[in-house]
């Protein structure tokens, strides 16, 4: 199976090609569905007020439709601006059908006609108007239903997996603390271990909700209630205990002023944080004297910040030190 990032890549490609096409992704709850979609639109350049996200139960197939009035005798169809604005002549734009596996199968009927004939009852889309859609599995619990067979046939199914890497760089680029980066490479698979049987569960939508909504000076206790009504008790412990051990790392300012001399951590979810820490702050300037602490942990840990270094500083890979490093390290490099 796909991960999200190799989704998109899939879908940008085809859309490049065929602006009609229509992907659904499918997957657990909480893992970036939806946000993977909205992503796809900026790369693409579309405005956010030419992005429509549409939760399909919250509507009545009318709203879709047109509401009917009667004009000269004539039953008229008066569209809702929902799609109006993006009919033909308007110019690119995205449309993103969510739940539209929780849909009834009066909606699913309108979306199969709808992502085929790219129409409604009184006007057509314009050409570059992309439509992509997402649900969730029948297993989760979640309220989906398989979908009309007319409908599968119009889509292209990508079931997503979860990956560490993809969520650990979108991370990296959206607030998400070191440190929350750092354990979840510690404990992978705590990353997205979704049960439907449980009221809270680790996924990748309630640890972003988590290491960036919840004030990290709470008290340990209220810290740790709090952390377990998110993502459940046994992941909230695990990460609570971690947490605590990796706020006794050293100083990554004092790192810096003496790469050479200050001391390596035993633990490991420390040296993860040291990693992760060092490699989401560093800049060009800073990358040598980083390589010189880095180089005396584990060849593991050094993956870990020069993988991430260069994803936020492409332009590292040119310079002597990486050079030096990926040298002196290639078997591990070229794994």
């Amino acid at each position: 199976m796909p991960s999200i990032n190799q989704s998109k890549k899939i879908v940008a490609s085809q859309w490049g090609k065929h602006p009609e096409v229509v992907p659904m992704f499918w997957g657990k709850p909480g893992m970036g569905k939806s946000h993977a979609a909205l992503q796809l639109g900026e790369e693409l350049g579309i405005p956010k007020d030419r992005t429509l996200v549409v939760h399909i139960n919250n509507h009545d197939v009318v709203d879709f439709t047109g509401v009917p009035s009667v004009v000269d005798g004539q039953t008229i169809f008066n569209p809702t601006d929902m799609f109006y604005k993006f009919r033909e002549g308007t110019g690119a734009g995205l449309i993103v059908l969510e739940e539209l596996a929780q849909s009834s199968h009066h909606h699913q009927q309108w979306a199969g006609g709808f992502t085929e004939e790219r129409a409604t009852a009184t006007f057509k889309l314009d050409p570059e108007v992309r439509i992509i859609a997402s649900g969730n599995r029948a297993e989760d619990r979640a309220g989906a239903k398989p979908l009309l067979s007319h409908l599968n046939d119009r889509l292209w199914h990508l079931d997503i997996e979860t990956s560490l890497d993809d969520w650990c760089e979108w991370a990296m680029d959206n607030g998400v603390p070191a440190i929350g980066v750092a354990f979840l490479r510690l404990r992978p698979d705590l990353l997205n271990d979704f049960d439907p049987s449980r009221r809270s569960n680790p996924t990748q939508r309630s640890w972003t909700k988590l290491l960036t909504q919840l004030p990290d000076d709470l008290p340990r206790d209220l810290y740790l209630m709090a952390a377990e009504g998110k993502v459940g008790e046994g992941a909230a412990a695990e990460w609570v205990a971690a947490r605590d051990m990796m706020h006794k790392m050293p100083s990554v300012d004092a790192i810096r002023l003496k790469p050479d001399a200050m001391e390596i951590p035993d633990e490991p979810s420390v040296k993860f944080a040291v990693a992760t820490s060092m490699s989401m702050s560093t800049t060009p300037d800073l990358f040598s004297s980083d390589m010189k602490y880095m180089s005396r942990m584990p060849k593991e840990f050094q993956m870990v910040y020069v993988t991430d270094a260069l994803r936020l500083h492409a332009d590292l890979a040119q310079t002597k030190d990486f050079i030096d490093w990926a040298i002196k390290n290639k078997d591990i490099f070229i794994t």
